[in-house]
């Protein structure tokens, strides 16, 4: 699962309000839901975009990040 899928999982499971983290982030409203909270569209977050989102949550990007070690 890539990181904005991860981080959109994140914010869906615990209710994040996507205006209240576009008003804090600068990021506009739209982008957001294109990228977190619309399950149909496939925007993946800039990493600009990912920093200030996890800033804002208070979380460590690196959470998110594809597992990409060999099974």
């Amino acid at each position: 699962m890539s990181a904005t899928k991860n981080l959109a999982k994140y914010t869906r499971d615990r209710a994040i309000n996507l205006s209240a983290m576009a008003r804090a982030t600068g990021i506009q409203y739209s982008v957001l839901y294109a990228s977190l909270g619309d399950k149909n569209r496939n925007r993946p977050l800039s990493i600009d975009e990912a920093i200030l989102i996890c800033k804002f949550l208070e979380v460590n990007p690196m959470d998110f990040a594809e597992d990409t070690t060999a099974q």
